[in-house]
């Protein structure tokens, strides 16, 4: 028998666990390549456009096919269903979630303007660099400091358990054991191309 079998608040506490090292390994990623950035821009280190093109992707598709779906589907619409006092913060981060996508088209389109030559290319996907990351810690903050306290208050174990088992879930193609590999070697081959000055703390 498990732990969530035996202990009510398991599940909670797992899907807690589980949402927040998602958005710490965010963080990690998107700090990286701002430090990356921010090299080549103030001491004109060359870039490595794999390593640049390997955090974008996973900086993209992380959030777009395994993150926001799971929030989406589970956690945002169970603490809908359980208090109309979410709603304004939950349409926010909606909102958001959709802003984010269209925010990532545009960086990596500044990254193709910068390879092919651009004048000011390196200024403008900096710049793009910068405004993202501050837009996504604040998203994320946002998830950590308004929505989770407050779905710990409203949420009741069986909402929990679901939400848990959406975040655990392998079945399904895009969240599949593949999938989680996917992104765990990604994440490492980043980190291991990274110079040590650089690599995340």
């Amino acid at each position: 028998m498990s732990d969530t079998d035996t202990d009510p608040a398991a599940p909670r506490d797992s899907a807690l666990a589980i949402i927040r090292e998602e958005h710490r390994m965010l963080r990690s990623v998107m700090h990286a390549l701002e430090r990356v950035v921010r090299e080549m821009l103030t001491h004109h280190v060359d870039s490595d456009p794999a390593l640049i093109a390997c955090m974008l992707y996973y900086i993209e598709d992380f959030p777009e096919r395994c993150h926001h779906p799971k929030e989406d589907e589970t956690l945002f619409r169970l603490l809908r269903e359980r208090t109309s006092s979410a709603d304004a913060v939950l349409d926010e981060l909606q909102a958001q979630h959709v802003r984010s996508a269209q925010m990532m088209a545009y960086l990596q389109r500044l990254f193709v303007r910068y390879l092919g030559g651009a004048p000011d290319g390196l200024r403008h996907f900096a710049d793009a660099v910068e405004s993202y990351a501050a837009f996504l810690e604040d998203h994320m903050e946002r998830e950590e400091t308004r929505v989770l306290p407050l779905a710990e208050k409203t949420l009741q174990p069986g909402d929990w358990q679901a939400i848990d088992a959406a975040f655990r879930a392998d079945q399904d193609p895009l969240r599949s054991e593949q999938f989680q590999q996917e992104f765990r070697k990604l994440k490492q081959r980043i980190s291991n191309l990274l110079p040590r000055r650089l690599k995340p703390r």
